[in-house]
């Protein structure tokens, strides 16, 4: 068999002596493999069919592509490569921001006549329509996506979303729970069946699909630490779990006193349940021992404990993360043994995210270093 380069197709010689050419033309619109075979007297015959082949099919890219518009292609990239190389859950975002943002006001576009002013109208639009600058923020980095893969492609010479600027998303400002807060909260927290996994998440910083995951077994009572090895996730109302993408989620969390209290309060309820370890591994079940699900949880326990203790609608499950980091700051903790904490892939994040809550860390540390640095007056 004669060795070609990639993308040059295979060729070789029969028993009979004729010269065989096989050249892969990728996939069709359905996602089926299209392949071409060629014969010929010699070898070379056999290299020049399989150029008019490679060049004809080029053609009828081009021409394809021509009256291919932006929705078809859009499917097709979210059938055949989104969908092969994404989780399922990243799927699911692309496809309802493509349905609701982008389709129904540029799908009809011809791929080939997508450009830069088609797009700031798109966006134009879709502000005059109400949208959120956070969806529209989504919808130009999923387009982005998509039509960064059709530049690779060959389907266009370059990305016209370069031209769209960013819509400005201001960042919600973090506000912890104050320690009476925290108080009210964890009092309030010990009368329910899965109550403690709110104490547990202020007093560890785990994300609520973390916890949701959490099983017995990543948990040691005696040493005081929990293990973060994977996390749930919904799709299209199915609970999966998952193992977390970066090394950094996947960690060790040491437990004070106070979580500890609330992991042998949520065990002593599981018994009670008739949900042992050993039957449901599962920490914080849902009363069937499945896992929980994000609105149900929401609706039958936080909403009613943030309620009972006082504590206002603006503050969300998330912020429980943010008040372990702002305990831990008060502390004097370093703000990368937070990070690590948190499970933050990047310190930038951590440090952006709780700069405004190390004022009063920095201030500390100033009279701290002024008292080190002061002159001792000598003795007269």
């Amino acid at each position: 068999m004669s060795k070609r380069g990639s993308g040059e197709g295979t060729i070789h010689q029969r028993e009979d002596g004729r010269w065989v050419g096989r050249l892969s033309l990728g996939k069709d619109v359905n996602g089926d493999r299209q392949r071409k075979t060629v014969y010929g007297r010699t070898q070379q015959d056999v290299i020049a069919k399989l150029d008019e082949v490679k060049l004809q099919a080029r053609l009828n890219q081009k021409a394809f592509v021509a009256k291919d518009s932006l929705a078809a292609y859009l499917q097709r990239w979210l059938n055949n490569d989104v969908a092969v190389n994404r989780s399922a859950k990243t799927l699911e975002e692309y496809e309802s921001s493509t349905r609701l943002q982008t389709v129904p006001f540029i799908g009809a576009v011809k791929l080939s006549k997508l450009n830069g002013e088609k797009l700031l109208e798109w966006q134009g639009t879709l502000k005059r329509n109400g949208m959120s600058d956070n969806q529209r923020l989504r919808s130009i980095r999923v387009l982005r996506n998509a039509l960064n893969k059709a530049v690779k492609l060959g389907l266009l010479a370059f990305n016209p979303c370069n031209v769209l600027d960013k819509p400005r998303v201001d960042r919600k400002e973090v506000i912890p729970l104050e320690l009476d807060q925290c108080h009210r909260l964890f009092d309030e927290c010990a009368a329910h069946r899965v109550g403690d996994i709110i104490t547990l998440a202020a007093m560890t910083g785990l994300r609520k699909r973390e916890l949701f995951a959490l099983e017995w077994s990543a948990v040691n009572l005696s040493e005081g630490v929990l293990f973060v090895r994977k996390a749930c996730e919904e799709i299209s109302g199915k609970v999966f779990t998952k193992v977390p993408k970066t090394k950094s989620s996947r960690r060790m969390v040491t437990l004070e006193p106070i979580a500890v209290a609330a992991l042998e309060s949520r065990l002593k309820k599981a018994k009670d349940e008739g949900f042992d370890p050993d039957i449901v591994p599962i920490c914080f079940p849902d009363t069937i021992g499945g896992y929980l699900r994000g609105s149900n949880f929401d609706r039958n326990c936080w909403y009613p404990i943030r309620k009972a203790a006082g504590i206002p609608k603006t503050v969300t499950f998330h912020d429980m993360r943010h008040t372990q980091a702002s305990l831990m700051l008060a502390a004097g903790v370093d703000l990368k043994v937070i990070q690590e904490r948190l499970g933050h892939a990047d310190f930038s994040t951590t440090a952006n995210t709780y700069a405004h809550l190390m004022q009063d860390a920095q201030a500390t540390a100033s009279s701290k270093l002024g008292a080190m640095m002061e002159r001792k007056q000598p003795a007269e």
